[in-house]
């Protein structure tokens, strides 16, 4: 292979290849990049660890086309430390690759591209078609919820279902679930789909979008993800997500409103006394008052009383004030609510739209703990 490319596009192409290079790779090839040529005016980049593929492509002048596996974080390395305007990449048959920019030189060893793993065929016949924007922001306000427990697997996924004209993702860990409804263009009969994407992967996914239109490839047991020349291939999850609709109240006793930037105020403030482990707070919602408070044995007692509207019966109710935060950071309205059926039930947090929906549970509170 020889290859010119431009420097920046080059920094730009492997700064998202470089994500899907593994830590500790398993097998060394895994720890390298392939590089491909795609055509005579582009150049292809990919990264494997058999769990999640990124591929990245940018233009370049191709002189001799063929392939090369690369030592992927030390390539990465060179490359974005490099200053100049033009790179050049040219590799030989004993898996020597030279990079030359002005008046820096590096040869690396590398790997035969025949022992690189491919990915598996798509049927590109078959796909879905998401507004970016959408896309983003629906992962966003959902992966934070995954598990980090290993031991419920579908659980450390984010769920993509696609049904009716709508795709829902969701994420629980057991204590908090978050829901987000898009609509899919175009949606027609027979493209309903129910995976569950590893959270690293749908995280991987948000951080890459740049496209106005993300299409997704459904494969058997593998999904494709395609924006621009940017894709990336992944394994789904195997097992079974909990059934979110069933957890989802729409009847309560006490509905609380709330100004989401004052309740997130004042809970970063609760949170600087809150104890590490479970971030307890208590609050007390009465008529058009709630009172928040934190105590800590180590640092001590903060309260604060703001303005709310209460719809129904008063109560005390304790939370895990990270749980909340990461909630409320990314509801999408101006006035929060807070739908309340009693100090253990599940408590509904919603607003005008229900595009975005969020459970989470309270800690239920001891009398010694009082």
């Amino acid at each position: 292979m020889q290859a010119t490319i431009d420097l920046k596009e080059l920094k730009v192409a492997l700064e998202k290849t470089i994500r899907g290079v593994p830590n500790r790779a398993t097998l060394p090839i895994l720890s390298g990049i392939l590089i491909e040529a795609d055509g005579p005016q582009n150049i292809r980049f990919s990264a494997n660890d058999l769990e999640m593929g990124i591929v990245t492509g940018c233009p370049a002048s191709i002189e001799e086309e063929s392939s090369i596996v690369v030592p992927g974080k030390i390539f990465y390395n060179i490359v974005r430390s490099l200053n100049g305007q033009k790179v050049l990449v040219r590799s030989n048959p004993e898996n020597i690759t030279e990079v030359t920019c002005g008046k820096s030189y590096y040869k690396l060893s590398g790997f035969p591209a025949t022992d690189f793993p491919s990915f598996p065929p798509f049927d590109h016949s078959r796909f879905l078609s998401f507004p970016g924007v959408d896309l983003k922001e629906g992962v966003n306000q959902t992966c934070f919820a995954a598990s980090k427990d290993e031991a419920r697997p579908a659980l450390t996924g984010v769920l993509l279902e696609i049904k009716e004209g709508f795709a829902y993702l969701v994420a629980t860990d057991g204590h908090r679930l978050s829901l987000r409804k898009i609509l899919v263009p175009g949606f027609q009969p027979g493209q309903e789909i129910y995976y569950i994407l590893p959270a690293r992967v749908a995280v991987e996914i948000m951080r890459s979008i740049t496209a106005e239109k993300v299409l997704i490839y459904p494969g058997n047991g593998e999904i494709l993800v395609e924006m621009g020349s940017f894709s990336l291939y992944s394994r789904l999850i195997e097992g079974e997500f909990p059934d979110y609709q069933q957890v989802m109240p729409s009847e309560f006793l006490t509905k609380v409103t709330v100004k989401r930037e004052q309740f997130i105020s004042v809970l970063e403030r609760m949170s600087l006394v809150a104890p590490p482990d479970m971030g307890l707070i208590q609050i007390h919602f009465e008529r058009e008052f709630m009172t928040v408070v934190c105590e800590s044995p180590e640092v001590g007692i903060a309260r604060e009383e703001t303005e709310v509207f209460v719809d129904g019966q008063n109560i005390d109710i304790a939370f895990n004030v990270r749980f909340l935060l990461d909630c409320l950071r990314v509801a999408p309205w101006e006035d929060v609510t807070l739908g309340i059926n009693g100090e253990v039930s599940p408590v509904k947090v919603f607003g005008k739209t229900d595009e975005f929906q969020s459970i989470i549970m309270p800690i239920k509170i001891h009398k010694g703990e009082e």
